[in-house]
């Protein structure tokens, strides 16, 4: 165990009282303040340098390459920044105060928040390495704090009468995050805080009515043969969703599959919607999707030349699209058309697969522009957020809205 000197010269930074504290702040890990279950998520990936620290007081602690520790009590924030394939720790003057980490953690004194370049959030703070000058910083914080920082963000900010609708999201939030928590296993953290898995705001996304839900549905999980549930959402299904086998290349599950939903969900405004592409942007989409992912694009030439829907799944999203060129034809699959036809001259990928093509041809015959004339927004797999909603408003009970989008299952307390 190491105490530097050099932690003296940090001015108001370091408020240590004791010898006695700071070994105190050195035996401990953090996670002694946190409830479980856990839940390490990712929130920040970059090559620039973060600002940390807490409302109050917080401990900073710190492993260099031979996994010596190092442990400060602060009462301002510190800066943690890449540094080559480790990080290095600084002042808010700039002044290094060590280098070489391979991680540093942040908890909170007292129980309080924690800052992130002014974002705030609950839990504490882990960073670590990721390459070279890279770095990403996990949130540690338990389940429930951390569904208080996702339900708002992905269903949007409800009124009390749609309770039953955020219920429902708390109840497949929960599932989605505790049957993921290995997805990652080569790294530090289970989740990222992105539509790659759920959308995480920390304490800035927090809602009352959120919080109602979380406590009406604590610790409660779906289940099918005891077991935890792939519990996949989406944005709007536009009137059915669909058999995740039909959107992805993964086994059929008895519990996702395609149901019908009525008019629940057409209140949203990707109900339905439209997108026209120039032919040689669409091509070029689909060139770089195919690049980029590996996939094989011998076959597109210069000039796209018709494009055909092959076959769709039971709730009418495309399951075989043929692209054709001078060169040739390829095909493009499931929610894969998606990614590859992207948007328009915006960033993002494709609302939805369930759509349907006009293509205008110019004087020449040669196809000049491709209209999609589309229904819903996402994937397709699993409850309908906007559909919840409308069976909220309907009078379902949250229950009952998952029963019905997640065929089969069984609600439990997990704790």
């Amino acid at each position: 165990m190491k105490f530097k000197t050099l932690l003296i010269q940090i001015c108001a930074i370091l408020l240590v009282s004791s010898c006695a504290r700071m070994n105190y702040a050195v035996r401990q890990e953090g996670y002694d303040k946190l409830k479980q279950p856990i839940i390490r998520v990712r929130v920040l990936h970059t090559k620039d340098k973060v600002e940390v620290g807490a409302k109050g007081d917080c401990v900073v602690r710190t492993w260099d390459v031979n996994d010596e520790k190092s442990a400060y009590f602060s009462a301002v924030n510190v800066v943690v920044k890449p540094d080559g394939p480790l990080l290095a720790l600084y002042d808010l003057k700039g002044n290094r105060l060590e280098s070489k980490l391979r991680r540093v953690t942040v908890v909170a004194e007292k129980k309080s928040w924690l800052w992130l370049d002014k974002r705030k959030f609950r839990g504490i703070f882990e960073f670590y390495p990721d390459g070279h000058d890279t770095m990403y910083v996990v949130n540690v914080l338990h389940v429930e704090d951390y569904l208080r920082g996702v339900l708002a963000p992905e269903i949007g900010r409800r009124k009390p009468e749609e309770l039953e609708a955020v219920k429902a999201q708390a109840v497949a939030a929960r599932t989605y995050a505790l049957v993921t928590r290995d997805k990652y296993p080569d790294k530090e953290y289970d989740l990222v805080n992105e539509i790659l898995d759920q959308v995480y705001t920390g304490v800035e996304g927090e809602q009352r009515l959120c919080d109602i839900a979380l406590k009406q549905t604590r610790g409660e999980v779906m289940k099918v043969d005891g077991k935890l549930i792939d519990a996949f959402y989406h944005s709007t299904c536009g009137g059915h969703t669909d058999n995740i086998e039909d959107v992805w290349e993964k086994d059929p599950k008895s519990y996702l599959q395609s149901v019908e939903d009525d008019t629940f969900c057409n209140w949203s405004k990707y109900y339905t919607w439209d997108e026209e592409f120039p032919a040689s942007t669409l091509l070029s989409n689909i060139r770089t999707y195919l690049k980029s992912s590996g996939r094989t694009h011998s076959r597109l030439g210069s000039q796209l030349t018709d494009i055909q829907i092959e076959s769709r799944s039971t709730g009418g999203r495309i399951t075989s699209l043929g692209i054709y060129t001078e060169a040739g034809t390829t095909n493009l699959g499931k929610d894969i058309i998606r990614w590859a036809f992207a948007r328009p001259g915006l960033p993002g990928i494709l609302r939805s697969s369930d759509f349907d093509l006009e293509l205008k041809r110019d004087a020449a015959n040669r196809l000049s522009t491709v209209s999609i004339h589309g229904r819903g927004y996402g994937h397709g797999v699993g409850m309908c957020q906007c559909g919840a909603i409308g069976r909220a408003r309907a009078g379902f009970y949250y229950d009952e809205i998952l029963t019905h989008y997640y065929t089969g299952v069984v609600i439990e307390k997990l704790y």
